[in-house]
């Protein structure tokens, strides 16, 4: 992470607050991928934000209404986008979850169409957060896998890159953008995550994986937390994401993880 959201996180109290921090502010889950921005670009929109979260922290109650239905993480990490775009003048939201169905079929759907006022262009943007196990180093892309095996790093950038990003290019698609002028200009991937390494890589990463039990400080966390941890959880379970107070990760899985993960590679 950058120095900027080093201290940021550090300064901020509210958990929420926190939340919305990182998911402006940290970089690309892989880095140099293509069409995604670059860390300096995250830390220009973290830089012009700023002083809205010191707002939000002494008054976050706007945030927690915005965020209070949400359930699962990609949803939670789709709705702090959202009310950073809602709030930040540098941007004005064209489209949200816009559908795209032609005679009754829907093609597909554009995650935000929004207006980008400093580069003075509409651009689509496509969402993701997500936690991989990489199981192989020496090739973290074909061996990251989710808690749940069947989701695979390489299957999610495939589909983003086939379907998703190009969606404004469908020949049923661009006139009618074009018609209302919201033909994109820029296309960005804002995939973001964190990936997890075995144990014996190694020093040198803030996230390691593994079957034992996790050392000593860690504690597990909540799955609406995985983005900066702090709200512990109460509820064990066999595959879990621990983080201890100095901002390290650990993720636990057991035996029937490594089965599925091999019968998912089939």
């Amino acid at each position: 992470m950058s120095l900027l959201l080093d201290t940021l996180l550090a300064q901020l109290k509210d958990p929420l607050v926190r939340d919305l921090a990182w998911t402006i502010g940290s970089p690309s889950l892989l880095p140099a991928l293509a069409k995604a921005p670059s860390s300096a670009w995250y830390q220009t929109l973290l830089a012009g934000y700023r002083p809205r979260l010191y707002q939000f922290d002494r008054a976050p109650e706007p945030l927690y209404r915005h965020c209070r239905d949400c359930r699962r993480l990609g949803l939670y990490f789709e709705h702090l986008w959202l009310f950073f775009l809602l709030d930040d003048p540098r941007f004005q939201l064209l489209g949200h979850n816009r559908q795209q169905v032609v005679d009754g079929r829907t093609l597909g759907a554009f995650d935000f169409l929004l207006w980008n006022g400093p580069a003075r262009q509409v651009e689509h943007w496509e969402l993701a957060v997500k936690f991989y196990l990489v199981t192989d180093p020496a090739d973290p892309v074909g061996s990251a896998a989710g808690l749940n095996p069947c989701d695979r790093l390489r299957r999610k950038l495939d589909y983003m890159y086939r379907h998703q990003l190009r969606l404004s290019l469908h020949p049923q698609v661009r006139p009618r953008l074009e018609a209302e002028g919201l033909m994109p200009a820029q296309t960005r991937l804002l995939l973001k995550g964190r990936l997890f390494y075995p144990m014996e890589t190694g020093p040198g990463q803030q996230a390691y994986w593994g079957r034992e039990a996790p050392p000593a400080g860690f504690e597990p966390q909540q799955k609406l937390d995985w983005l900066t941890g702090g709200r512990p959880s109460r509820e064990p379970a066999r595959r879990q994401c621990y983080r201890d107070d100095e901002g390290n990760w650990y993720a636990r899985v057991d035996e029937q993880w490594l089965d599925e993960l091999e019968t998912s590679k089939k």
